[in-house]
């Protein structure tokens, strides 16, 4: 959100709730039929995918720890671009997996998904405003300091992810 600190909140959010309905929900409902397909078609590859997800999420808060706030912007926000990022962004096809293998709420995978979207729908929310305030209003507030906040957030959903993965493999 720091890139986009000249563009009113109003913009962005505009922006944010376009992308949820035209972006995030179809890309998870795709992740979510190749995660089911696979979990069909191979027992063994569908409970690595627990791993898998575990091994980036460390790496994403060992990555996010030693970050630093950085005040030039690469990137600019708006639907199409989030869009773009999201259905090329190899970090999105390899964390997403693991939220729909926990999304377990019923019986039916698709359900279980749409769930999973819509449960996650007010930490959107909360997660836009929160960054957009920070990104608008100076993202130098937590002193390079709020990276150790989100790297223990990733940590610990990555422990999560590895205590589901050695259940699954206890299970099977």
């Amino acid at each position: 959100m720091s890139s986009a600190k000249h563009t009113p909140i109003s913009e962005l959010f505009r922006h944010f709730l376009i992308y949820q309905l035209l972006g995030w929900f179809p890309i998870i409902m795709v992740i979510g039929a190749i995660v089911t397909t696979i979990g069909k078609l191979n027992e063994a590859i569908y409970t690595s995918l627990y791993f898998i997800g575990a091994a980036v999420i460390f790496y994403l808060a060992y990555k996010t720890y030693q970050s630093t706030i950085s005040s030039k912007a690469s990137f600019k926000f708006n639907w199409k671009a989030m869009i773009v990022l999201s259905w090329t962004n190899p970090k999105v096809w390899l964390t997403v997996p693991t939220g729909v293998l926990t999304a377990n709420y019923t019986d039916s995978d698709s359900l279980n998904i749409l769930i999973m979207f819509i449960v996650g729908i007010p930490l959107y929310y909360i997660g836009f405003f929160m960054w957009a305030y920070m990104g608008k209003f100076g993202a130098k507030i937590a002193k390079d300091k709020f990276n150790i906040f989100n790297a223990l957030l990733l940590f610990i959903y990555g422990a999560y992810l590895l205590y589901e993965g050695v259940l699954a493999v206890k299970a099977a």
